[in-house]
């Protein structure tokens, strides 16, 4: 929900997550309706959602372009890869959706693009080591 939805888009929320929207925010009690019985509540994204076609083009785009600024190199092989030389050595950026793998010969380094990510996207849980666990 970071990037910014390029399409006018409308969500569709009926029964109880009707009242769960309108509890997070009253505001949203005067737009609901009835359809077939049904509470109905119709939302324009401003965000990208997952689940959206758009979705996933939107997030790399913020990504990739936020690689970019960072002068990484999009790989012209592997699009969710990313290359810059940092102290002489190759930092490499490695993606697929929201999960990423970074690598340096320096941990120091691998800190410093974490936070750099960080102060963009928000907290990240970070593991290191040879052993990964990629759900919880």
């Amino acid at each position: 929900m970071k990037a910014d939805m390029s399409d006018y888009t409308l969500l569709k929320f009926t029964g109880e997550s009707v009242d769960i929207m309108c509890k997070m925010n009253s505001r949203y009690e005067e737009f609901v309706t009835m359809e077939s019985g049904k509470k109905t509540l119709y939302v324009q994204l401003l965000k990208a959602l997952y689940g959206c076609v758009v979705s996933a083009l939107l997030w790399y785009e913020l990504f990739s372009g936020h690689l970019k600024e960072m002068g990484f190199e999009i790989n012209p092989y592997d699009s969710c890869v990313a290359n810059k030389l940092i102290n002489g050595k190759q930092c490499t950026i490695a993606w697929y959706v929201d999960d990423m793998k970074i690598s340096h010969v320096n941990k120091e380094v691998v800190t410093q693009i974490i936070q750099e990510l960080e102060k963009k996207f928000g907290k990240m849980s970070v593991t290191r080591g040879c052993k990964h666990k990629f759900w919880e």
